[in-house]
């Protein structure tokens, strides 16, 4: 018996060894662990630990890890984050299979011109990049995908659970469809199961996109240095700016719209990410909030604040849950006012009756949208 188990031992460890080391680890915080190819105990992650093709990683609460791959690109999990990191230099285009929480990419741009260089995959959507700096946000239990792009250009995709998950040729294919959308710098977009593409993209509140910006390690303690985010919001400022400038060419307005023809969503422009929910909670539909030279809405105080991080934290007495939405005692008409707006994520949008079309006042959000 004992012969056995040093047998299984050795064999464990030869597999481990077989399989490439395609980076390390460079930071560390918190309490975060690792499972190799053919090993059965995890281990603890240190700076310098080396990262193999294939290994599951996954951090604690309060905890993040930076990993350098061999092309320079880096890939920091948040707190209570999962992923399986598949990257192999110089091959095919490497994969991150992120099964829950948060990532942030600093992706080098390839030698090959329009050769994706990673692909970060979760169980609703593919994401395509070449060389940029974004952050991605899945929740397991709503299967919302959120994906944040600072710096160039990102392709998303809605793609179905059943297709392979670390499978580059089936990802290229979803990637290369008439229906992918290309989140540049300043924008974000989701994919939701209630939608069937992936949302248009928009401009978030300038303040949380500026703070999490200079959160690299998604970590919801990070104090941001106040001169620094000054001096970065005024950039965004201008960012978004020149951002307006284009969408009033190509007639992108700030107000929410769903397309019933082509089955497309765009949420109000201004507004927050809850990074926890996946959910986006948008700025209210007010003329005295809009921001004409930035195209947005002004996100009212009574919706919640963000906090030095960037973390969205939502009005107090009201939790926001990723099935229910906002969840108050005591609080059912604001919180069924601050759900009504969120509506678009959390159900299908109905066919709607000759009333609906007919009816003045409503926007094609409420006409499409059930709203209790």
């Amino acid at each position: 018996m004992k012969i056995i188990l040093i047998s299984f031992s050795l064999l464990f460890t030869q597999v481990t060894l077989a399989t490439p080391v395609i980076g390390k680890a460079t930071k560390v915080r918190g309490k975060v662990t690792l499972l190799n190819v053919g090993e059965r105990d995890a281990r603890v992650v240190k700076a310098g630990t080396p990262i193999r093709k294939d290994t599951s990683i996954l951090t604690e609460k309060k905890s993040f890890v930076q990993i350098t791959l061999f092309d320079k690109s880096k890939i920091i999990l948040g707190p209570d984050s999962k992923m399986i990191i598949d990257k192999v230099p110089k091959q095919d285009t490497g994969i991150v299979n992120l099964m829950k929480g948060k990532v942030r990419s600093e992706v080098k741009k390839a030698a090959t011109k329009n050769k994706d260089k990673l692909y970060i995959r979760t169980q609703t959507a593919a994401i395509g990049v070449r060389g940029t700096d974004f952050q991605t946000v899945y929740n397991p239990q709503n299967n919302i995908t959120s994906l944040l792009t600072f710096e160039g250009e990102v392709a998303m995709a809605k793609t179905e659970k059943t297709k392979n998950l670390m499978d580059n040729e089936i990802l290229k294919r979803e990637l290369a469809k008439e229906n992918v959308t290309k989140v540049k710098n300043g924008r974000y977009a989701s994919v939701t199961k209630n939608l069937e593409k992936t949302t248009k993209p928009i401009k978030i509140s300038p303040v949380q996109y500026t703070r999490l910006k200079l959160n690299k390690e998604l970590l919801e303690d990070k104090k941001i240095n106040e001169k620094v985010f000054e001096k970065e919001l005024k950039k965004t400022v201008k960012e978004y700016a020149a951002i307006s400038k284009e969408e009033k060419k190509e007639n992108i307005v700030a107000k929410r719209e769903y397309d019933v023809n082509n089955k497309s969503y765009r949420p109000t422009a201004g507004g927050v990410l809850d990074l926890e929910t996946g959910l986006y909670i948008p700025p209210t539909i007010d003329d005295k909030k809009f921001n004409k030279e930035l195209n947005i809405y002004e996100l009212d105080t009574k919706k919640g604040s963000i906090t030095s991080s960037g973390s969205y934290i939502p009005p107090k007495g009201i939790k926001l849950d990723a099935i229910k939405g906002f969840v108050g005692d005591g609080k059912k008409e604001e919180v069924s006012k601050l759900n009504r707006e969120i509506q678009g994520q959390l159900v299908k949008p109905k066919k709607p009756t000759l009333d609906d079309l007919n009816s003045d006042g409503e926007d094609s959000y409420d006409k499409y949208f059930i709203i209790e």
